[in-house]
């Protein structure tokens, strides 16, 4: 989970852009967006902050906020929650949008520059649902780019399914396996990427 605070003034200039890193696959990330007002005399009325450009990667809960008062040389706090899609492509740069504004017509803007950061090291997940009945999903994780094989065998050793077989880049990586066409039992299924191997089991019950 991550959290990022930005203090804005109201009727003030935003500060120097800075990018955030996000982990994708993060549920339960904040963007908390404190507006100060400045002015020592006048009152800030039904400040609106909006999400103005969005990203294909970003799932948020709510896409405004309204700030019913804010008092002379006051803040208050809006917040946004959302989470990252696992799919979000590692070490690329994407950015979303917000303005912020009152019944006066201030208006201003402030974007977030976003880094989606690659995993640390090779991983492969265990299977869900598992036990399964037809079909169940596979994650794995690639810190690099690699060429990369996820086969299924059954208990025997014998191959059954190619679910992948090629050179992906870096990233969070998941494939669904469909078991229709297959006997209920224990099914063993192995990644490969370069150097790295792993292999678990996995339960089709019918």
């Amino acid at each position: 989970m991550k959290t990022i605070i930005i203090v804005l003034l109201l009727m003030g200039i935003a500060g120097a852009q800075t990018v955030y890193n996000l982990q994708p696959g993060t549920k339960g990330n904040q963007i908390k967006l404190t507006v100060a007002n400045i002015s020592d005399k006048n009152n800030a009325d039904n400040v609106v902050v909006n999400l103005l450009r969005k990203s294909t990667f970003l799932k948020f809960e709510n896409e405004a906020d309204t700030i019913s008062l804010i008092e002379a040389a006051k803040e208050k706090e809006a917040t946004f929650r959302f989470e990252v899609k696992r799919n979000a492509p590692v070490n690329i740069k994407d950015s979303i949008e917000f303005s912020i504004g009152d019944v006066s017509g201030i208006m201003m803007m402030k974007t977030f520059v976003l880094n989606f950061l690659a995993p640390s090291e090779f991983r492969l997940e265990q299977n869900f649902p598992n036990p399964f009945n037809p079909a169940t999903t596979i994650q794995y994780q690639l810190p690099a780019a690699a060429n990369v094989t996820l086969k299924i065998y059954d208990i025997l050793g014998s191959e059954v399914a190619i679910l992948v077989n090629e050179k992906q880049d870096a990233g969070y990586k998941e494939i669904k396996f469909n078991a229709n066409r297959y006997a209920s039992g224990m099914y063993i299924y192995r990644l490969t990427a370069d150097k790295y191997a792993s292999t678990k089991k996995m339960l089709l019950l019918k």
